[in-house]
């Protein structure tokens, strides 16, 4: 039996709302995910904001903040051992200018602070979470 006309628009309909509702339902937990690890960063930016303003520099590592920025050093990843969650921070020199990354990964996705906005990352797709402009 074939489908008329009238009938396939009202199907096709079902099952594009079945599937947008599918993509979003998965998306949207991994974003709320994504903003609350941002979140939890931000007392790690101000104090490497706040190193930066006393030391005209940028600290080296993250544990160099403890205790005076920070009151415990963040979980940071070690690979070695296979432990490859926490927060990984780094430097970036580029020409004359200075300025860092810092990186919590999340399985196949994390969120980024690229001064001055958070980046959740799933999958290679970016979006900006928050803003500290």
């Amino acid at each position: 039996m074939r489908l008329g006309t009238p009938m396939r628009i009202p199907l096709i309909l079902i099952v594009l709302a079945v599937v947008v509702c599918f993509g979003l339902h998965l998306l949207l937990p991994r974003t709320v995910e994504f903003r609350a690890q941002a979140r939890r960063g931000q007392p790690i930016v101000r104090a490497i904001e706040d190193f930066k303003k006393q030391n005209g520099a940028y600290p080296v590592a993250l544990t160099v903040l403890v205790p005076k920025y920070l009151p415990d050093a963040p979980d940071v990843p070690d690979r070695p051992n296979h432990k490859y969650d926490g927060w990984d921070y780094h430097t970036i020199t580029n020409g004359g200018a200075v300025t860092y990354s810092l990186r919590y990964y999340m399985g196949r996705g994390g969120v980024e602070y690229e001064p001055p906005v958070w980046v959740g990352i799933n999958e290679g797709h970016r979006a900006v979470l928050l803003r500290n402009d």
